[in-house]
């Protein structure tokens, strides 16, 4: 990798991090208006939390796979794909960014956000989604923590080539 890419990675895991924060208030908001609002309202707004959260998972990993591993994968199942990859670590390149649980985890997000961009608002199933958005915050603080941890490598990195 180029050292002078290095910080415009940093950036972009500064600004998912940021995005996570914002998923995370966001799921809270949703959480707190169950009981107040309508079903619709509710598997609508808890159907775009989980997607916003899905998309900041990948659009990261994908900078990081573009970046670090010279490429995406390819194929019908690159989505999954990806998350894989990224529980391996490339020798000379880059430490894993995910453990396999975590990786596990994000595919559940990964179908949930498939079955959102592909069905009615109205088909949504609440007992399909509240699984998902109560266990969301978790599920934010591991990758937060990941992501932390893989944005420290690549201080390393660029302090050394520096």
């Amino acid at each position: 990798m180029q050292p002078s890419k290095i910080p415009g990675l940093i950036a972009d895991l500064d600004l998912a991090l940021a995005n996570l924060q914002r998923v995370a208030s966001h799921q809270s908001e949703v959480v707190d208006a169950i009981n107040r609002e309508t079903d619709f309202f509710l598997r609508s707004a808890a159907g775009v939390v989980l997607q916003d959260f899905y998309n900041t998972v990948e659009k990261t990993l994908q900078r990081i796979a573009t970046e670090l591993d010279g490429s995406l994968p390819s194929g019908e199942a690159w989505h999954q794909q990806l998350v894989q990859r990224m529980t391996v670590a490339i020798p000379g390149r880059r430490p894993a960014v995910l453990d396999q649980e975590l990786a596990n985890t994000l595919v559940t997000y990964l179908r949930f956000r498939h079955l959102f961009r592909n069905i009615y608002g109205f088909d949504l199933d609440w007992d399909r989604i509240e699984p998902l958005l109560v266990e969301l915050p978790t599920v934010i603080e591991i990758f937060r923590v990941r992501l932390d941890e893989f944005r420290r490598f690549l201080l390393v990195l660029h302090s050394a080539e520096s």
